[in-house]
């Protein structure tokens, strides 16, 4: 299915009820100005957009992410490019002070910086280099997934609130728990929040469900409730919500632009099954967004 957004701008829809893709577009200062607008509405419509074989450097691809707001740069510093700190570099290789851990960063469903009290609002990613095939990326409609409950379950839902807080761990003396790499200052910048389960998206008005599983997602549990009812819940509702009917799976090309709804999607990389000798390096770029809305 195709449709033409302003300004002449043709989206190709890529899943049933969301993702799409932008053709006959190369990015360039003088098009982001001509057609920002356009961008920008498709990217609401869509949730998910993809824009193939931009061959484009740290500068340009900052100016596209300047169109979704302004930039939110990691707060793990060791994760930021030495020359663009508003950058990201997402690596499956040992990149020079990462620790381990750090190249398998995205796996997991999850919605980035939801541990913030004001989570990202978009995230986009370049990419620089990727394997001829692996290293995708996951994406769930959270929108729609919220709409196909029964009535009765969102009212339900909608009273509820999520304790979420970055790279939870139950057993933080396992070596390998995330919470292990970050540094005291890290921690002390991402404390535990509290947010709606049932979030109403500030530009569309629609609501969508906001949660991710345990410990990868950054979900410690339902507020108010015990951890075997909390647990059972929030894995209820994560069978649900990435059902193939909710799916996109977005296979990389080299330069591919991909940028995304983190207020109605969750998103999951596959880089942890991905074999060494298979490269996947991404630029990405997240913005600020703002404390939720509750439904």
């Amino acid at each position: 299915m195709t449709w033409a957004a302003e300004n002449n701008l043709t989206v190709r829809r890529l899943a049933p009820s969301f993702a799409g893709e932008i053709s006959d577009l190369d990015l360039s200062e003088e098009v982001l100005g001509r057609h920002a607008g356009a961008i920008r509405r498709a990217f609401l419509d869509n949730k998910v957009l993809v824009l193939r074989g931009q061959e484009i450097g740290p500068a340009l691809f900052s100016a596209f992410g300047s169109l979704f707001g302004d930039p939110d740069p990691h707060h793990v510093i060791a994760m930021r490019h030495p020359e663009a700190p508003n950058l990201t570099i997402l690596s499956n290789q040992d990149e020079p002070g990462r620790k381990p851990q750090a190249k398998y960063f995205g796996s997991g469903w999850h919605s980035d910086y939801s541990y913030k009290a004001a989570p990202a609002a978009a995230t986009m990613l370049l990419a620089a280099e990727v394997p001829e095939e692996g290293g995708d990326t996951l994406f769930a409609d959270m929108e729609a997934a919220f709409a196909e409950l029964p009535e009765a379950r969102q009212a339900e839902l909608r009273r509820l609130r999520v304790r979420h807080q970055y790279r939870w761990s139950p057993d933080r003396s396992d070596p390998w728990a995330r919470w292990t790499f970050l540094s005291e200052s890290e921690r002390a910048a991402t404390p535990e929040v509290v947010h709606p389960l049932v979030r109403r998206h500030p530009a569309t008005g629609n609501e969508s469900l906001m949660i991710g599983p345990r410990v990868i997602g950054s979900v410690i549990g339902i507020e108010g409730m015990d951890e075997a009812q909390s647990d059972a819940l929030i894995d209820d509702l994560m069978r649900h919500a990435v059902e193939e009917r909710f799916i996109y799976r977005h296979r990389y090309r080299p330069w591919d632009v991909v940028v995304w709804d983190n207020r109605c999607t969750l998103h999951c990389a596959t880089t942890d099954t991905l074999a060494a000798d298979k490269v996947r390096r991404m630029l990405r770029i997240t913005t600020r967004g703002q404390p939720p809305i509750a439904a």
